[in-house]
């Protein structure tokens, strides 16, 4: 963990002692401390910390106005909320920050206890590498990496959450600048989607998993590949065409195909949408609705297409271990999946125990830094043979 300055803003001098406490014992070499907010943004001001511990219940100013107070200051720490509230409460806190764009890592309840505390040190600066440089690129740049060739699939293990053993991969998309090195997806994807390119991504990482499924074949690996596509990019008959075309080409069985529509927009033909839908299906190829649980636009979704499996978005499953309410929301989700006959695969799954909780509550398949971050085709087909991860197996990686 690249963590060396925590400030704790806590009313308690009791629960601050505490915190700091545990701070210490994780290695953090300055830990500073505040007892209300208006002192905390005043600390902050002068040095912004690498991680802000904040408490809700505070006089003269609470957690809540202070995360306000951050994003309109452009106060972009890291936050772990605090507190000894209901679950329900705290969560709705979380989701205000991030809507306010703040980094919010999770909530705790008081007393902090060790281990939970640095799950989610964890799981927000294990990545921080890879956010260092968020700025988008320009479009004439990305086109000429698109034409070029420089955007390659990384691969995301699925795992079955019975025995850990791989059942397939996500392919997502990485630039392999030739002087800049691996370019995250932040910084170029969206400039994809603006400019129109998507159904073009698509197509191009299709070619190259289609080119790699058969190369691991030839060492015995055959898994199934899940491949980006956009809502809007189901418009036509070229897109199924060309699609079905280098099926044909490669000699990949097309059940070993999945397209996960990443998009809850409202497509321009909704009937045109579902006739490209169909097609797919009927072509044996499978169709995955991403990111549900998002929005009642996926919901809407969920009715029109012929879904074959469902991803549960991470905001889902990620940390959910103590926060019930959303744990009754995942069940409800695990239930409808099963009457509708969809595969359930659960993303973000980062420590032992949201591995337990979604094998427990009946999810199949599963995906997260606990298992792996995406890899390299090579750096894939290694990862497959090692041991199956199971929950014993000990924190996210």
């Amino acid at each position: 963990m690249d963590i060396h300055d925590i400030l704790i803003i806590d009313d308690s001098r009791v629960q601050r002692q505490h915190a700091m406490d545990l701070c210490r014992q994780l290695g953090i070499a300055s830990v500073r401390e505040a007892p209300d907010g208006e002192r905390g943004l005043t600390l902050m001001r002068v040095q912004l910390p690498d991680l802000l511990l904040l408490d809700l219940e505070m006089p003269r100013q609470d957690g809540v106005q202070v995360m306000q107070e951050m994003a309109r200051s452009g106060l972009s720490a890291p936050v772990i909320i605090t507190s000894s509230k209901d679950y329900l409460l705290i969560s709705t806190v979380e989701l205000m920050g991030r809507e306010l764009g703040l980094p919010v890592l999770g909530c705790l309840q008081k007393p902090l206890q060790l281990q939970p505390l640095l799950d989610l040190m964890h799981r927000v600066w294990t990545p921080k590498a890879e956010r260092q440089n968020d700025s988008l690129l320009q479009p004439q740049e990305v086109r000429g990496a698109l034409e070029n060739g420089q955007i390659i699939p990384y691969y995301q293990p699925k795992v079955n959450l019975a025995d850990g053993r791989v059942k397939g991969a996500e392919m997502l998309a990485r630039w392999q600048h030739p002087d800049q090195g691996l370019i995250p997806p932040s910084r170029f994807i969206p400039v994809i989607e603006d400019n129109g390119w998507a159904t073009e991504l698509t197509m191009l990482m299709l070619r190259q998993g289609l080119t790699q499924w058969q190369e691991w074949a030839r060492h015995g690996l055959r898994l199934p590949l899940s491949v980006n596509l956009s809502a809007l990019s189901l418009r036509g008959d070229e897109l199924v065409d060309e699609i079905e075309c280098y099926m044909r080409g490669s000699h990949v069985p097309a059940r070993f195909i999945i397209f996960e529509v990443t998009e809850t927009a409202i497509v321009d033909n909704l009937a045109q949408a579902i006739g490209c839908a169909a097609r797919l299906r009927l072509a044996g190829l499978g169709l995955s609705i991403d990111d549900f649980g998002t929005g009642f636009a996926t919901l809407q979704q969920l009715t029109r297409f012929p879904f074959t499996e469902l991803k549960i978005d991470q905001s889902l499953v990620t940390g959910i271990s103590d926060k019930p309410h959303l744990q009754a929301v995942f069940n409800s989700i695990i239930e409808m999946a099963r009457r509708l006959q969809l595969s359930t695969v659960a993303e973000g799954i980062e420590t032992a125990e949201d591995y337990r909780l979604m094998a427990e509550r009946g999810c199949q398949l599963g995906q997260g830094y606990y298992f792996a971050r995406p890899l390299p085709a090579s750096a894939f087909l290694e990862w497959t043979r090692q041991p199956p991860v199971l929950p014993t197996a000990g924190a996210a990686n």
